[in-house]
């Protein structure tokens, strides 16, 4: 019986023994290393320079390590499948943005499932788009240039970022609640579209606010319309499409924070990674330093910027088919 009893409890230690490094595991405090945000674009651009920004508040407040790993290409597919198919540990995550809403309707066979296979953090900011026209445009107006388009049905450019990028989209839902004709002309790239549109190749774009200001600013684009639901400070001036009477054209870009489908809730919600950015957007130099790039803070937790990129995906579904883009 002593035999018995004494060997049940040596088995016992072994097994408490050799539970001890998962329970340190465990018990370890998140993050104990770097955690890495995956960036759809390369460096420099609006995605890349909003993480940034919030990457170091976050980095400054907290004291954790975040490394920006930019992945471009495939209309944001690398970097979403990279991160859809990371281990949910909260050490991959995904510097989302509109691309992950429209993806769904422009691809039909996508390695992953943008919306079940990666779940909301946290929404750092919205971009604004504009409509600018090049300055030899006879339109000091939105209601000009829709009533110029309507005379010369077609004879005007549009110029995009590429069949199904945020700039054609933005002008598609413009052009659909305006009942206007416009020549679409895709680029490859949101750059050189606005180009175009400063040396008249293209007479009409819809930027993203960061992407033109300086421009606007310069005289090299008039801005006609902003297509955010309220003015904006750099551009008091410039009117909403709301404003004009076309609310369905209003259209913000926007950027926040994905991770794998899985990753547990105390890593998510209370630990850290929500708190943490609730914490940095609330930074008086943070919310100076976006809006200096054109972008407004706007902390959403988990739940709500998962029913925004929801929401999102069923617009962007309904122009796309209106538009006729084929998926690709």
């Amino acid at each position: 019986m002593r035999s018995s009893v004494a060997a049940r409890l040596r088995a016992l230690l072994v097994l408490c023994a050799a539970c001890l490094p998962c329970a340190a595991a465990l018990a370890a405090p998140y993050p104990d290393r770097p955690i890495r945000w995956v960036v759809p674009y390369p460096p420099g651009g609006t995605t890349d320079v909003i993480a940034r920004n919030v990457a170091q508040a976050i980095s400054q407040a907290h004291g954790h390590t975040i490394v920006v790993d930019n992945r471009a290409g495939a209309g944001g597919q690398i970097a979403m499948n990279a991160v859809a198919k990371a281990a949910p540990d909260g050490y991959t995550l995904l510097v989302s943005d509109a691309s992950l809403a429209t993806a769904p309707s422009l691809y039909k066979q996508l390695p992953f499932d943008p919306i079940k296979d990666l779940q909301a953090v946290a929404l750092f900011a919205t971009v604004p788009h504009i409509v600018v026209v090049n300055p030899a445009v006879q339109a000091g107006s939105l209601g000009e240039l829709i009533a110029l388009s309507k005379k010369a049905a077609g004879e005007l450019n549009f110029g995009s970022g590429g069949v199904g990028s945020p700039l054609h989209l933005a002008g598609e839902a413009l052009r659909i609640e305006t009942g206007i004709a416009w020549t679409h002309i895709p680029y490859k790239g949101a750059g050189p579209a606005i180009l175009a549109a400063t040396s008249n190749e293209v007479q009409i774009a819809t930027p993203s606010l960061p992407a033109a200001l300086s421009l606007v600013q310069a005289g090299k684009l008039r801005a006609l319309a902003v297509m955010s639901p309220r003015r904006l400070a750099v551009l008091p001036e410039v009117p909403t499409v709301a404003e004009l009477g076309y609310p369905k054209a209003t259209v913000l870009g926007w950027v926040g924070l994905h991770a794998p489908v899985g990753t547990p809730p105390e890593v998510v919600v209370v630990g850290t990674l929500e708190a943490a950015v609730s914490k940095a957007l609330q930074s008086p130099d943070l919310r100076e330093r976006l809006a200096m790039q054109g972008a407004d803070v706007a902390a959403l937790s988990g739940g709500a910027y998962g029913k925004l990129v929801m929401d999102e995906a069923a617009r962007w579904k309904e122009i796309v088919q209106a538009v006729g883009i084929a998926p690709q």
